[in-house]
C-alpha cells in the first residue's frame, strides 16, 4: 500500500516587490563597492610591499632570477592541441620581454609609492573597515548572518515565527542604538577636524562614515525581516552547505 501523497506547498509570492527590488539594487551597489575597495586595498598593499622590498635594492641577481623564472614558465607552459612548443630562441625572447615588463612595473610601483608607506597603511586599514562593515550589511540582506540556531529548536513550531521575529526586532534595536552612537562619533570627529596620517584630503570622520551607514542599513533590514517573519510572508531560505 503506497503512502498518501503530501499536498503540494503553495509557491511563495513576494510581498512589496518594488521595495524588494530597491533593496536588491542597493545590495548590488554594496557588492560592487566592496569588491572595488578590496581590489584597491590589495593593490595598495602589494605596491607598498614592492616599494619596501625594491625601493633601495638594485641587484642584477634579482634580474637574472626573474629571467630564469620567466624562461621556466615559457618552456613549461601547457601546449594546446595542434600548437607547437616555442623554440629556444623564441622562448628566450618571450622571457626577456616578460622580464622587462615586470621590471618596468616594479620601477613604476617604486616611483608611485615611494615615501607613502604610512599613508598606504592607514588607507588600507580604512578600506578594511569599509569592506568588513559593507560585508556585514550584505550578510544581513542574504540572511547569512550569525544566529543561534539551537534556540530555534527549543520553541514549539507554532510560536517559532514569533520568536524569530522578536530576535530580528532585538537585532534591529541594537543596530539602531549603534547607529545613533556612531552618528555622534562621526559628528565629534568632524568638529575636531583630524585627518588621516600623511594625507591632507581624507578626514577621520569621512573614514568612519561607513559605520553609521552599515548599522543603519542593518537596522532597516532586520526590522523588515522581523515584519515578514511575524506575518509569515518571509522568503523561504535556500538550503546552504557549510563553507
Amino acid at each position: 500500500m503506497s503512502a498518501p501523497l503530501e499536498p503540494p506547498t503553495a509557491a511563495w509570492t513576494p510581498t512589496f516587490p518594488r521595495i524588494r527590488r530597491v533593496d536588491h539594487v542597493w545590495y548590488q551597489l554594496e557588492r560592487w563597492l566592496c569588491g572595488g575597495m578590496f581590489l584597491v586595498m590589495a593593490l595598495l598593499v602589494f605596491g607598498s610591499v614592492i616599494n619596501d622590498s625594491f625601493g633601495t635594492r638594485r641587484e642584477w641577481t634579482d634580474v637574472a632570477a626573474l629571467f630564469g623564472l620567466c624562461v621556466l614558465g615559457v618552456r613549461t607552459r601547457a601546449v594546446k592541441d595542434g600548437e607547437a612548443a616555442p623554440s629556444w630562441p623564441r622562448a628566450l625572447a618571450l622571457a626577456a620581454a616578460a622580464t622587462a615588463v615586470v621590471i618596468g612595473l616594479v620601477l613604476a610601483a617604486v616611483w608611485l609609492f615611494e615615501g607613502h608607506s604610512i599613508m598606504i597603511q592607514k588607507l588600507a586599514l580604512v578600506m578594511m573597515i569599509w569592506v568588513a562593515l559593507l560585508g556585514a550589511s550584505m550578510a544581513t540582506y542574504e540572511r547569512s548572518h550569525l544566529s543561534l540556531e539551537f534556540g530555534e529548536k527549543v520553541w514549539p513550531l507554532k510560536v517559532l515565527h514569533v520568536v524569530k521575529a522578536a530576535a530580528h526586532g532585538v537585532a534591529s534595536g541594537f543596530c539602531l542604538a549603534a547607529f545613533l552612537l556612531s552618528v555622534n562619533l562621526v559628528a565629534s570627529q568632524r568638529q575636531l577636524g583630524v585627518t588621516i596620517e600623511d594625507t591632507e584630503w581624507l578626514a577621520l570622520w569621512q573614514a568612519f562614515l561607513v559605520v553609521p551607514y552599515a548599522f543603519g542599513a542593518m537596522a532597516v533590514r532586520f526590522l523588515a525581516q522581523a515584519a515578514t517573519v511575524a506575518t509569515g510572508k518571509d522568503e523561504p531560505l535556500e538550503e546552504r552547505l557549510p563553507t
